[in-house]
């Protein structure tokens, strides 16, 4: 009888054309879904064209039946065919059209022979006596097993626990006489017990990269490399071992197993290293999962302690409703964050107690929120701003009563006296200076209102400089950069000159000479800052230089200068003296208004 043709594709064009090329008289089988529901009988012969793509709907059963596998050359799957041995003969798309026609009779034949063979099996099989079933060699006490596998789950977090319970059940499954666990470290392998260690370039190393197999000591099946050999039996003699089981992953070698004698003394079997290699990849899944594990943990640990000790933080789903215990002043936050899309901040006050932040998830369009209890923050800056206003209020109280102490004293006595006792011309002089104190002092206290009502605009501060110098008579240094901030251009003229004549006013005979005044500038853009810099001899200011020391008398005198502080303070700057090439100067820096 001849063999039954199956064709094995979902193509209707392509079965057509196979089915066009059998012998005269012959019809073919296409295969569907449920052809062949319980499989075939011993003594089927059958012959099976497979299309590539229709490899994974070919029943069981007829996948020992002489195929013609049918793909696209070069393509993964009929590349992988070919390589396991898959059919007997491989076509392309275009030879099938033809070509079936001469090799079907072969195939055939080749059929036919082996569905003999498989029957005549079939029946000795029959006939002979029934045996006892073999024990599986893979197979082990289901106890034991259940008993460790529940030993090692309980033991995941702690590798040390693992590795103890992996050395308990190398006794049971394996029967070996002892085991040590060699595990992947920065610079090689080190044992879990004892001091046994080995390199990562150790020859052993590249071996077992190479070539992955169980290796024992009474026969060796590894590759003719005599330097390896050697290494390898050095090891074995050294560690008392007789079979080593690799633990790698992708060829990376990441521990070893030295496994020593059997507790029988009999040689490992087939069946012992088969299971040993079952036993090497399930240790090599579980200190992974512990490794894991215990990370989890960490950050589980870290983050019951960021709870407690770090800001409170949230966050939602893009419907999901905020809790109860969150905040009154968060929630509200939350709620601009859903309806502007945009982070949204609020910073702590007398109001209310609370820093906190809220935005938008990107990923998932939820929102994330943090908050911070800040009441001391609040007190704390509370205290600052009293502070600060009682150093405003005494600075400003001294420097009046300095301006005002002397210019009163000149007035009281020019008020005492008479025709029959007229001041004398010196003293007279001095009246006249001290009423031109308080004509400026008067400006001066008119100026104070103006500080934040000034018209800010970009000006370039070493035109400003060049031109207080020149009406001051101050050498002036400028770079050839501009240096151009907003700033409030009349305030900064005044504060300017205030200093500059403040300090030549204490230099007494020496006035203005020898004074200059260097501009230059720092950073970029929104960073730029402007920096001035008084140099000269015998420079002083009040509260600058000579620097102020902590409980002596406090040198507050004039009016200009006090603004001049307070201006600089406006445009985000400080005053203070440094060291300089030419001695201490008096340094200013400047910000935008």
């Amino acid at each position: 009888m001849p063999s039954l043709v199956i064709l094995a594709t979902a193509d209707t064009v392509l079965a057509d054309a196979w089915e066009r090329q059998l012998p005269a008289g012959r019809s073919a089988l296409r295969l569907m879904p449920q052809s062949f529901p319980s499989g075939t009988s011993p003594g089927f012969a059958a012959v099976v064209v497979l299309d590539a793509t229709s490899e994974a709907s070919l029943p069981p059963s007829l996948a020992r039946s002489p195929t013609i596998y049918v793909g696209e050359p070069r393509s993964l799957p009929f590349e992988q065919a070919r390589m396991a041995g898959r059919a007997r003969v491989y076509l392309s798309y275009e030879e099938s059209m033809t070509r079936l026609r001469e090799l079907l009779p072969l195939i055939e034949e080749v059929a036919e022979k082996q569905s003999m063979v498989e029957l005549l099996t079939e029946k000795a099989r029959r006939s002979e006596p029934p045996r006892a079933p073999a024990r599986s060699a893979v197979a082990t006490d289901a106890a034991e097993l259940w008993d460790f596998l529940e030993g090692a789950v309980e033991n995941l977090d702690s590798r040390d626990r693992l590795i103890a319970e992996f050395r308990r059940a190398s006794r049971q499954l394996l029967r070996a006489s002892h085991a040590v666990f060699f595990l992947r470290e920065a610079d090689g392998f080190r044992a879990d017990r004892g001091t046994s260690f080995f390199s990562a370039d150790d020859p052993i190393v590249g071996l077992l990269e190479n070539h992955p197999a169980v290796i024992d000591g009474a026969l060796w099946e590894g590759p003719a490399d005599p330097v390896a050999e050697l290494a390898v039996r050095n090891r074995l003699a050294l560690w008392g071992a007789r079979l080593l089981v690799p633990i790698h992953d992708n060829g990376r070698l990441l521990g070893l197993i030295a496994l020593g004698v059997r507790d029988d003394g009999e040689p490992y079997e087939e069946s012992d290293r088969t299971r040993a290699v079952f036993f090497a990849r399930l240790l090599r899944h579980f200190l992974a999962k512990s490794a894991h594990l215990t990370r989890l943990h960490q950050m589980a640990e870290q983050t019951r302690l960021g709870a407690k000790y770090l800001p409170s933080t949230l966050v939602l789903e893009p419907d999901e409703s905020v809790p109860r215990h969150v905040p009154l002043v968060v929630r509200d936050l939350i709620g601009q964050a859903r309806r502007s899309r945009e982070v949204c901040r609020v910073v702590p006050a007398s109001g209310q107690p609370f820093r906190a932040s809220a935005g938008l998830v990107a990923e998932t369009g939820g929102i994330w929120a943090f908050w911070q209890e800040a009441s001391g923050e609040v007190h704390d800056a509370a205290s600052r701003q009293r502070n600060n206003r009682r150093g405003l209020l005494r600075e400003l109280s001294l420097t009046l009563s300095h301006e005002l102490g002397n210019a009163l004293m000149s007035l009281a006595i020019f008020r005492h006296s008479t025709p029959e006792q007229p001041l004398t011309a010196p003293m007279l002089e001095t009246v006249k200076s001290d009423i031109q104190k308080l004509e400026s002092l008067n400006k001066h206290v008119g100026l104070m209102h103006a500080l934040h009502e000034s018209e800010v605009m970009p000006a370039d501060l070493r035109e400003l400089a060049q031109t207080i110098g020149h009406s001051l008579g101050v050498r002036v240094e400028v770079g050839p950069d501009p240096v151009v901030i907003p700033v409030s251009k009349r305030l900064l003229d005044f504060a300017l000159r205030a200093l500059i004549a403040t300090i030549a006013e204490n230099r007494r005979d020496l006035g203005a000479k020898e004074l200059s005044l260097q501009v230059r500038s720092t950073g970029t853009g929104a960073d730029l800052t402007a920096l001035f810099s008084i140099k000269g001899k015998q420079l002083e200011l009040e509260g600058i230089l000579p620097e102020p020391v902590d409980g002596a008398v406090p040198n507050q005198g004039r009016m200009g200068v006090f603004l001049a502080k307070e201006i600089i303070r406006l445009h985000h700057g400080e005053i203070h003296a440094g060291p300089g090439m030419e001695g201490t100067e008096i340094l200013l820096s400047l910000r935008s208004y």
